[in-house]
This record gives C-alpha cells, sequence and structure tokens, in this order.
C-alpha cells in the first residue's frame, strides 16, 4: 500500500510518520499507521536511520517541516530544481533546523527521483499575526529590504493544541487561549477566537522562552558590546546564542529539564527557575494583550513527560484565575490541570505536528490530496 511519510527535523531529533488513506481519520481520508523517532548526532547516519525504519513502506511521497520559510514561502510548496535554491538561502534564519530539513530533502531526491517531495513550513500559522505583533522597532528601510518582521514558530504544533481545546470546548466561539510547546525549544501563543494574536519567538527561533541551548530574550546591546570584548565573529555569536546557551549553558551542562525540575544544585535550581519566570511573564503578558483567559494548552516533550513540571509552571497564578487540582496529576495525555473551579482551563496534551503538517498540504494541494495518496 502506497504510504506518505511525514518527517518533523527539530533541534535534537527527527519525528517520522507515515499516513495512508484506508480509514477515516482527522485530515481527511488519511490514517497514521506508523511513528517513531531518530536521533541527531555526530556522526550518524540519520538518513540510513530513516530508510532503514521505513523499509517496509511503499513510500510515493515526503512531506518534510521546514521551520522558517521567510518572506518567500507562505504555503507549502512541492520541491523542485525551481524552488530549492531559494529554500537554501533560508539555512541562516533557522540554523538548527532549516539545515537538516535541506538535508533530508536533498538526500531523498538523490535516493529516490520518483518520490514526490513537499515541505511545509512551520511559519505558516502566523502569516496573518497583526502588524503591531509583526514589526520591530527599526528604521523603515531596513524593515522593506530584508523582510525583516517576528515570523514565529512551532506553528503545527500551536495549530494542534489550539485543535485539542475545540475538542474540549465544541460550542465555544469567542475565547482566549494561550498554547506552550515546551521541548528542547519552547515558545507560547497567545490565541484569540482561533486566531494567533502573538507568539513569543520572532525573526528566528531564538526569541522569547529560556530553551535548552537557545538563551531567548537577551539586550540585543548585551550582545554588541561582547562581540566588542572577545572579538567574536556573526557565527561565534550565533553559536553562543543556537548551542551553547539556554538551561544547558545556565546550569554547567544539564540537558534534562526533568533533572533540573528535582535538582537541588544551585545552577540548576536557577535554571529552571529562569525557565519557568519567562514562562509566566510570557503568560501574563498575553492575559493583558487578550483582556483574560479561558485556557492553557501546553505540550512538547518537557511538558508531555511531566505533568507534575507543568503543575510547577502554573503555581501561584490565582490572579490570573489559574486554579490547580491539589493532587499531582498522573494519568494519560490528555490531563486537565485545573480545578472545578477554576476559571481557567489548564491542559497537557500530546500535540501531533505531523497530521498537522500533512493537513496543510492537504489543503493547499486538494487534487492530489483529496482521494487518494500521491502517486506519479
Amino acid at each position: 500500500m502506497p504510504v506518505l511519510l511525514v518527517l518533523n527535523p527539530g533541534s535534537s531529533s527527527i519525528k517520522w510518520a507515515t499516513f495512508s488513506n484506508s480509514a477515516e481519520s482527522l485530515i481527511g481520508n488519511f490514517a497514521a499507521i506508523d511513528h517513531g523517532q531518530v536521533a541527531l548526532g555526530k556522526g550518524i547516519g540519520v538518513f540510513e536511520q530513516l530508510l532503514s525504519s521505513t523499509a517496509g513502506c511503499d513510500i510515493c511521497a515526503v512531506i518534510v517541516r521546514v521551520v522558517h520559510g521567510g518572506s518567500e514561502f507562505l504555503q507549502p510548496i512541492e520541491v523542485s530544481h525551481d524552488n530549492i535554491g531559494k529554500l537554501k538561502a533560508l539555512d541562516s534564519l533557522a540554523p538548527l533546523h532549516n539545515q537538516v530539513a535541506m538535508e533530508l530533502i536533498e538526500s531523498w531526491r538523490q535516493y529516490d527521483q520518483s518520490v514526490r517531495i513537499f515541505a511545509a513550513f512551520d511559519t505558516q500559522f502566523f502569516t496573518e499575526l497583526p502588524e503591531v505583533a509583526q514589526t520591530y522597532g527599526l528604521p523603515l528601510d531596513l524593515i522593506k529590504q530584508y523582510q525583516l518582521r517576528r515570523y514565529g514558530f512551532h506553528g503545527f504544533a500551536h495549530q494542534d493544541m489550539l485543535r485539542h481545546w475545540y475538542a474540549k470546548n465544541p460550542h465555544r466561539q469567542n475565547f482566549s487561549l494561550v498554547t506552550a510547546q515546551l521541548g528542547s525549544g519552547c515558545s507560547m501563543t497567545a490565541i484569540r477566537d482561533g486566531k494567533p494574536v502573538d507568539t513569543s519567538m520572532g525573526f528566528t527561533p531564538n526569541e522569547g522562552l529560556l530553551m535548552r541551548t537557545r538563551s531567548g530574550d537577551v539586550d540585543p546591546g548585551l550582545l554588541a558590546w561582547l562581540q566588542q570584548q572577545e572579538g567574536w565573529s556573526p557565527e561565534d555569536t550565533d553559536k553562543l546564542l543556537n548551542q551553547e546557551s539556554g538551561w544547558r549553558g545556565l546550569s554547567g551542562g544539564v540537558d534534562n529539564m526533568a533533572e533540573l525540575f528535582t535538582s537541588d544544585h544551585p545552577q540548576c535550581h536557577l535554571a529552571f527557575e529562569l525557565f519557568r519566570y519567562r514562562f509566566q511573564k510570557t503568560l501574563g503578558a498575553y492575559f493583558a494583550i487578550l483582556g483574560g483567559l479561558d485556557g492553557i494548552v501546553l505540550s512538547g516533550g518537557v511538558a508531555e513527560h511531566n505533568p507534575a513540571l507543568c503543575q510547577e509552571l502554573l503555581l501561584g497564578l490565582s490572579h490570573l484565575g489559574v486554579e490547580l487540582h491539589a493532587e499531582s496529576a498522573n494519568s494519560n495525555l490528555p490531563i486537565e490541570l485545573s480545578s472545578m473551579t477554576s476559571k481557567v482551563q489548564c491542559w497537557v496534551v500530546a500535540s501531533d505536528e505531523a497530521a498537522m503538517m500533512l493537513l496543510a498540504v492537504q489543503q493547499h494541494f486538494p487534487n492530489e490530496f483529496s482521494n487518494q495518496p500521491v502517486a506519479d
């Protein structure tokens, strides 16, 4: 049976899923039939691992998540000789992600030229952010010349968290929601009536929350000063911000947020508290922007594997209408963390980015994806 392969490269792993149209599902006629994950690392043949993992599949099309679409790509595309150069040019905007995506795309093109390859862009969900939420306070000529704006990322994850909210509140049309994707990369989004109105990541995926190896918000003047003091090149600064900072850098090398959460080491404790502080600070800002709050949905590896940590992130927010269960949550996802009397519903869910990627491509290429899998 021909299947569609959906590849989701992250900053630390590549998730994959296969879909067929043999049964009804949330995404038209397609149903997920298998999934897995491959870790990124030096010396690891990632593409060979993917081939081995999907060896029993008759793959007729591949959909790859490309984190940054820039100003050029606002909808999914079929990768071709005509556009692959423009895709490669986006690598510098999301160096932890786009380069891996392009390596996967080129590997598949070399491996089997008969397989059609589609790129789905994580920035699509935020294309129509309000102008005031897109804009940086920079000279207008620079903004126009380089198409500078806050693009936003983790769009497929935030879109699926919104889908979970609708599933729990099927008749709500007017609502204020904050979604949080908490993994190696972390971001939050403010949503009003189903549309994103702000998001924590910006021109690149480095803005906003503290992340595993990314700094999140930092004074740009501090970076200019450090460049002068240390004689750093732009590449040196980029490496610091994307690969050497975040909770791993601040804690002295601890990768695992769950370990930071339970550690008594002062630096680990500080790293977790900064993570929590940035989360609550952003949530408070979104409460102000939205004019209130009806729901909070959390997802991503950090959230999904540690609901107790999610409870800690939400403690002390009764002034925002958040009231939590007294007991520690310990059950299968989705988990409701909020109490029956809470004004704000708080959920931890397992988001399905692959399903949202397939849906985006299916909607943009309805002739190819309406009734049968893609086949030449």
